[in-house]
């Protein structure tokens, strides 16, 4: 196959550097051509060229850029996890050693993955993993403007210190007033926390919709409201452990939150009072 390998280079480990893949991918019989991440207008180039498929080394931000310009597309996409969550990559079993999954690309059977549409002022943003806002969605973004410092550390540490920050905060943070229709009906209230699944896990690992699938249409809507600032604050901190399936959120429609069809509205959301959302930059609306 001739493949794509779009590589992050702020990412993984030495199993992970671009030489070595290209030669497991050549042993393996494959053409490669090679792309880094960070070349924006390189890579749109090399994904318009002749491919079989286009092959991600990277986690869930890069694999999420290179999906979003191939949608409406024929062409395949695969993941070799070398990020830090690797929510993605984990949703579909890629976890296995760089070497091992290359080997069994040649035998892959291709199988579909919705994508999400967010829609608002600032116009249309296609999403894979969830759409959310509250103290998930804060600690998330605000995590971006860290210095790498704050960044350091394994895969698995950097986790645990995800985590740890949640359960610090879940005390104090505040429920807010939220305008949420639901296919018409409305689920509006003082939320701690929302998210719109796609996939089973979001964020460090959190397994917040642990039924969910990505390929039926349907978002799992998962919800915490106000009462868990005084009355379940030790259930909701024992919750918080990286891939816990038993984390303490009610699923409120799920599998049933959304219509099948492409077109079908499906979740719009307001914070009450305010026009715009803070600390959430794509929110508004999203349907498949």
């Amino acid at each position: 196959m001739r493949i794509l390998l779009v590589h992050n280079p702020d990412a993984g480990d030495e199993e992970a550097k671009p030489d070595e893949l290209i030669k497991t991918l050549a042993r393996a019989g494959h053409e490669v051509v090679y792309q880094s991440s960070k070349k924006e207008q390189k890579l749109k180039r090399a994904l318009k060229s002749r491919l079989d498929l286009v092959l991600v080394a990277g986690g869930d931000g890069t694999l999420g850029k290179v999906a979003r310009q191939l949608v409406g597309r024929k062409l395949p996409l695969s993941v070799l996890p070398s990020g830090t969550a690797n929510n993605l990559a984990r949703t579909f079993g890629f976890w296995a050693p760089a070497k091992e999954l290359i080997g069994q690309l040649a035998k892959g059977e291709r199988t579909g993955f919705d994508v999400g549409r967010a829609r608002g002022p600032w116009g249309k943003w296609y999403l894979f993993e969830a759409l959310g806002a509250g103290l998930l969605a804060d600690h998330l973004y605000q995590h971006e403007w860290k210095d790498q410092e704050e960044k350091s550390g394994s895969p698995a540490e950097q986790m645990r210190r995800h985590v740890r920050e949640l359960r610090r905060r879940v005390r104090n943070h505040p429920a807010r007033a939220w305008k949420i229709e639901l296919d018409g009906k409305d689920f509006s209230g003082r939320y701690l926390l929302w998210q719109a699944m796609n996939i089973r896990s979001v964020g460090p690992v959190l397994t917040l919709a642990p039924q969910a699938a990505p390929d039926d249409g349907q978002f799992d809507f998962v919800e915490r409201g106000k009462m868990i600032e005084r009355s379940s604050s030790s259930i909701w901190r024992r919750g918080w452990r990286a891939g816990n399936r038993s984390f303490p959120c009610r699923a409120i429609v799920s599998k049933r939150c959304v219509s099948a069809g492409k077109r079908g509205r499906s979740i719009s959301m307001t914070k009450s009072g305010r026009r715009k959302m803070r600390n959430v930059p794509r929110p508004a609306q999203s349907s498949y």
